[in-house]
């Protein structure tokens, strides 16, 4: 694992075991590919599905794939988040923690997806994946990506629709682009929330020490300003 995305590993395995009550041994067994961070199975707080991320920007968290989590906010079935905000000290390489919010998405798909429906992010996901893998789009390919994802994206409501096609990737992920209007919109979501390391009655690890800045490769487009 590149050591950018360790601080988010290191506070994935804090809360799942010493907040949510999974053990080392179980968290072992989920595969990597799972859709979630921890299954409801092993959530012995609130047995919710678990989705875990990090951000070091207040109002943006990157989710995963799109049609992915429209599922998971459709099926009615129990899913939480919980969300770590931190800052970075590029003076001392250290990574601390501003707050920690867990937020309920059970049933939120019109909350974060509007009127979108699933067809119609299939067609963007379906047109994204045309275009190979080892390759970035022609002008025409970029056009048509966000021709479409623009018509898209003014139906949806909480979540921005990414698209991610260059030379080493063709997906469509998403993620929310003003988190904390989302939490101060819904309020009534909000599980539980901290700006210390307590949280949900345990202690949470405040600093992660030696934690080089996360970095963000631009991806390469064409000219067109889409």
């Amino acid at each position: 694992m590149p050591e950018v995305q360790k601080h988010g590993k290191i506070w994935e395995l804090d809360l799942t075991t010493n907040v949510y009550g999974a053990t080392h041994e179980e968290l072992k067994a989920i595969k990597y590919t799972s859709a979630k961070d921890l299954p409801a199975a092993l959530n012995r707080l609130n047995a919710a599905d678990l989705s875990i991320k990090t951000t070091q920007t207040a109002n943006a968290v990157c989710m995963a794939d799109c049609l992915r989590v429209f599922d998971s906010v459709s099926s009615g079935n129990p899913i939480h988040m919980t969300v770590i905000h931190y800052t970075h000290d590029d003076a001392t390489h250290t990574k601390t923690l501003v707050s920690i919010t867990e937020v309920n998405l059970t049933a939120s798909a019109q909350l974060l997806f509007g009127t979108l429906t699933r067809a119609q992010i299939v067609r963007l996901d379906a047109l994204i994946k045309a275009v190979p893998q080892k390759r970035s789009p022609t002008q025409a390919e970029h056009a048509a990506l966000y021709t479409l994802r623009n018509s898209l994206q003014a139906q949806s409501a909480a979540i921005h629709l990414d698209i991610k096609c260059n030379s080493q990737q063709s997906r469509l992920q998403c993620s929310f682009n003003n988190w904390q209007h989302f939490l101060k919109t819904y309020p009534e979501r909000i599980i539980a929330s901290s700006t210390t390391g307590d949280f949900r009655e345990k202690k949470v690890i405040t600093e992660v020490p030696n934690s080089q800045r996360r970095a963000f490769k631009k991806q390469k487009t064409t000219a067109l300003n889409l």
